[in-house]
């Protein structure tokens, strides 16, 4: 994953902004747990019939170019199947053995995304939403072939991946992936600088865009190029996280403060 950095200088109480990248997301997901029809509008839906692929073979990311990838593989099945009537036409199992658990990856974030998922019989499954591999919303529920309700995602986030997991002893098959609308992620720079001082405190606040489940490295130079490390383990406090530095010293008239994102 690159590494963004975000830079900002303090001198005597002026504040400039270089700026640099990074990205903002909003935390607060509608999860679509045994939806009858999924998304509303679907910008698009993979049925795996936009290409044919000889019966059991292994898939991977032969649907790229239809947006979706599967990680580390499912099994593609040509055509329907008695013990699987609620299922028609080409669709992917998890295959003997189940490949479990698995991942539907995106060629890019999306802000909503749903998937049908039937299992014969019944299991208990958690399903998650990720952003470049790190969890951003998980919801637990049952995938089953006698429920006539069978889409599963999420909607109102930006995540690039939806990953299952399941307990039961099972066969699982995915169809009808749909992909709502693509997520903008727009570069962003530092939201603001703040420096304070009184006759017994001096202190900067230095605030940047940031993502849930984050972890952040904090530096300071002088003259860009020797760099001092004031904190390793910022946590993300959400969609905005906030670092203090305090005790300056009136020595102390040109600060400039690098941000990292160290998440492994």
């Amino acid at each position: 994953m690159p590494i963004y950095h975000k830079v900002a200088n303090v001198r005597s109480g002026f504040i400039a902004l270089l700026s640099l990248l990074f990205f903002a997301i909003n935390v607060f997901s509608n999860p679509i747990d045994l939806s009858s029809s999924g998304l509303e509008d679907p910008e698009s839906t993979v049925d795996f019939s936009e290409m044919r692929i000889l019966d059991t073979s292994i898939v991977t990311d032969q649907f790229s170019q239809f947006g979706v990838i599967f990680e580390p593989n499912l099994f593609y099945r040509t055509a329907d199947h008695p013990d699987w009537a609620s299922v028609s036409g080409p669709n992917l199992r998890t295959g003997e053995p189940e490949v479990n658990p698995f991942s539907i990856q995106f060629n890019e974030a999306h802000l909503s995304a749903a998937v049908v998922l039937i299992a014969q019989p019944p299991t208990p499954a958690i399903i998650t939403a990720k952003l470049e591999g790190v969890d951003v919303e998980s919801f637990e529920t049952t995938i089953s072939i006698d429920n006539p309700n069978q889409y599963f995602g999420f909607e109102d986030i930006i995540f690039d991946e939806i990953h299952v997991s399941y307990s039961g002893a099972t066969r699982l098959r995915v169809d009808n992936v749909q992909l709502g609308e693509s997520a903008n992620l727009s570069p962003m720079k530092i939201t603001k600088v703040i420096h304070e001082e009184d006759e017994d405190l001096k202190l900067v606040k230095v605030f940047w865009n940031s993502r849930p489940g984050r972890v952040y490295a904090v530096y300071v130079s002088e003259d860009l190029s020797e760099w001092m490390e004031l904190d390793d383990n910022v946590q993300s406090e959400g969609e905005e996280t906030t670092f203090i530095e305090e005790d300056l010293t009136d020595k102390e008239k040109l600060r400039f403060y690098m941000v990292e994102d160290i998440t492994n």
